[in-house]
């Protein structure tokens, strides 16, 4: 008896566990929270897209910085303020697709040493657009990615653009709204 109740709570406990990965809009922090530990003057948010892509973990790896561990939302990501010169690294990451009727998901772990998905965060204070990446249009530093013709580019400003106002969602009245409205307008 006592082992059919502990393999009921074992089975219950698994179905909890994986219900809440497959959550998604997850994320570590409340971005006006995290937005008074830097200011566009002392620090860096970067921004970009991974598509289909819900939950990813992102830690800082440079043992120069202080650690740091950000669990993200996606397919944008939008990042807490973080130390200029900082590199991050995509450390896990849970997505689904759906086509027809049918639905993918996936989740692994990326090893630190492996460079997967790697950010290496600008030394200049402010906005950081690392790129856009979907499989189709895909952006590397303001640069279309060339992968043996698997990526084809259309419009770069476009996705900015796009990443640029879901930031500005995220951060809205705090000191890093202006500074997200000064580049949505320059890209106008």
């Amino acid at each position: 008896m006592k082992v059919k109740h502990l393999t009921l709570a074992g089975a219950a406990l698994l179905m909890l566990m994986f219900t809440s990965c497959l959550s998604g809009n997850v994320m570590n922090f409340d971005y006006k929270e995290r937005a008074q530990s830097g200011t566009p003057e002392n620090s860096v948010i970067f921004i970009g897209f991974y598509g289909y892509n819900t939950l990813m973990y992102w830690s800082q790896c440079d043992s120069e910085y202080q650690p740091d561990y950000q669990q993200l939302d996606g397919p944008f990501i939008v990042s807490a303020p973080v130390a200029p010169g900082s590199r991050y690294r995509l450390e896990y990451v849970y997505g689904q697709v759906k086509s027809g009727n049918t639905i993918t998901y996936w989740s692994g772990y990326r090893s630190m040493q492996d460079h997967y998905f790697d950010i290496k965060v600008p030394e200049e204070p402010g906005i950081y657009y690392f790129g856009y990446y979907n499989g189709q249009d895909s952006y590397r530093m303001g640069e279309p990615v060339k992968m043996s013709g698997l990526f084809v580019t259309t419009n770069p400003v476009k996705q900015e653009k796009e990443c640029l106002e879901y930031a500005l969602k995220k951060y809205k009245g705090t000191a890093w709204e202006p500074v997200l409205r000064e580049r949505l307008e320059e890209l106008k």
